[in-house]
């Protein structure tokens, strides 16, 4: 398998290598990056969704609320479970979080988050995190046995809000640090392994946004625009040091016909500048839509409209129709047709995954079409159930491929190449909670993905099959515990040794004292098995956390 995933990364590298021999629309050489911002109160910091979105109508609230959300973990997790807290009502709500955990593989974990009404009008929000790990990780890739990892990130933000009597302005900013070190590729001669043992990302946006307080105007709007920026501090293959800075603006004007009837247009405007060697470029994207809502009839009927100016240049439209049928009381069907475009910035590349590497410049990434229908339900208070379907199309899909690289960078990458994909996709979800004692979720997801023939070796860590289960029990009074299962079958490959499959259970618990503060514990990949992520990058073998948190 070792061998097979050094091949493969190879494979990928030669057609990067390549790319200026090719047309510029060639789709052997296109990168595609998914935006997925992280959000730090969810402790899955190395959770990477590559699996088509599905969007869940909501269902009608019953008498008691049952559960809604499924809770996956982590299968590349430095971080422990979530914190075990009570749901004990409260007076008042917590305006203050404040989290730290400790583990094995010298695993970190903090947060801390404060917002402040500082009057009936003005309000400050702050919020702070570190995360990471330190400590030997199965290789999986090279032929040894364990590497020194290490991985670190520290984000901070601050905004603010003031309300006037029609109008709210906010504005704030954020920064991250992220330092971390990549997979040597030992036994080389005459290679300097300083070169690129080590990488810093940092992060930086700054915002100002004005909008109108909800129903004090007849026409609703919403205007925000600031710069975002991500620098590399040292060089990688194809890439030098350098940054990527974005000026983003977004806003939605909307406004009611009648009290069933409402008219809006979104958009939002992207451009894109750099110092180091890529195309400057700006994507536009307008969104206008009509919505109807009855009582038993949800209907959205619109389409996207995205432009790209520069790099590619070119128009890409898409619809976006919906519609929520409601009946039986408590049973929901829908159906929608969507798509849109997906901007490949920096950014979202290193949500993808931070060990990436590119040949050339990656090309928006354009769905043309995702149809999707289901149903779901409530046949009893605390018992839901969701059946789906879809089908998407996706030009300059991405794709990761693990490999490794020789002079002058002697390290293991995740290799990005782009394609037209297809994708199928079915399953089912149910979920099940007594009052605030028992809490059971789970969910299976069946993928069949289509690309050229020649192109197979793109699937390598593309799932074929997924499966989520989550319960979350109190045994007493404020004593909970929680586990985590998912399975993940990678797609077959007909010519080459398939990716090993996703096999993880993780276990937690936590008490909670006067009902605001938690000590807790979780035991991570219990069962120690060594694959890939979806990073394109090798887990940790089981490790051990524990820590406290507290709401004041």
């Amino acid at each position: 398998m070792k061998s097979m995933i050094a091949t493969i990364g190879l494979s990928c590298l030669c057609m990067a290598a390549n790319a200026q021999q090719h047309a510029a629309d060639s789709a052997l050489n296109r990168t595609v990056v998914v935006e997925n911002q992280y959000n730090p109160e969810v402790m899955d910091a190395f959770k990477v969704n590559v699996l088509p979105k599905v969007e869940e109508p909501a269902l009608p609230k019953q008498h008691i609320d049952y559960a809604t959300a499924l809770h996956p973990f982590s299968n590349w997790n430095f971080t422990p479970l979530q914190a075990m807290t009570s749901e004990e009502k409260q007076r008042e709500v917590p305006r203050g979080y404040l989290r730290a955990s400790y583990g094995s593989r010298n695993n970190v974990d903090a947060r801390f988050s404060y917002l402040w009404d500082i009057s009936r009008r003005d309000f400050l929000h702050v919020d702070a995190s570190l995360y990471g790990m330190n400590g030997d990780v199965p290789s999986v890739i090279t032929e040894a046995d364990d590497w020194k990892s290490r991985f670190y990130r520290t984000d901070a933000s601050l905004g603010y809000r003031h309300d006037f009597r029609k109008v709210s302005l906010a504005l704030g900013g954020s920064f991250a640090s992220q330092v971390f070190n990549y997979m040597p590729v030992w036994g080389i001669e005459d290679v300097d392994y300083s070169l690129s043992s080590h990488q810093r990302y940092t992060l930086g946006e700054g915002y100002l946004r004005v909008a109108s307080v909800e129903g004090k105007l007849p026409v609703e709007f919403s205007f925000q625009t600031g710069l975002r920026s991500f620098s590399r501090a040292y060089d990688s293959p194809w890439m030098g040091s350098g940054s990527e800075n974005i000026f983003h603006t977004e806003g939605l004007v909307s406004g009611n016909i009648d009290e069933r009837q409402r008219v809006g247009i979104g958009f939002a405007m992207d451009n894109l500048i750099h110092d180091v060697d890529q195309t400057d470029y700006t994507l536009l994207c307008i969104n206008p839509h009509y919505t109807f809502g009855s009582k038993h009839i949800q209907l959205r009927a619109g389409m996207h409209v995205d432009m790209q100016f520069g790099h590619d240049g070119r128009l890409m439209l898409s619809p976006d129709v919906k519609f929520d049928f409601l009946f039986a009381r408590s049973y929901r069907f829908y159906l929608q047709a969507t798509g849109g475009t997906r901007l490949n910035d920096f950014r979202g590349l290193n949500e993808q995954s931070p060990y990436w590497i590119q040949a050339e410049q990656m090309q928006t990434s354009y769905t043309p079409v995702d149809v999707q229908a289901g149903v779901q339900g409530a046949p009893m208070p605390g018992l839901g159930f969701r059946l789906f379907g879809g089908y998407r199309v996706v030009k300059d899909e991405i794709f990761r491929v693990p490999g490794m690289l020789e002079e002058p960078y002697p390290y293991v990458y995740t290799f990005l190449a782009q394609d037209k994909a297809k994708v199928g996709y079915g399953g089912a979800w149910l979920a099940y909670q007594y009052k605030d004692w028992l809490d059971i979720s789970a969910q299976g997801t069946y993928y069949g993905w289509d690309v050229k023939e020649d192109r197979e070796v793109l699937l390598y860590l593309k799932p074929k099959f997924a499966f989520d289960a989550s319960v979350r029990a109190k045994l007493y009074k404020d004593l909970w515990i929680k586990a985590h299962y998912r399975f993940e079958q990678r797609a077959d490959m007909k010519e080459m040794e398939t990716a090993d499959d996703v096999n993880s259970l993780s276990l937690g618990a936590g008490y909670a004292f006067f009902g605001r503060l938690n000590v807790f514990v979780s035991l991570n990949n219990l069962l120690n098995r060594t694959y890939l992520a979806e990073t394109g990058y090798p887990v940790q073998g089981f490790y051990a956390t524990a820590g406290l948190s507290v709401r004041f």
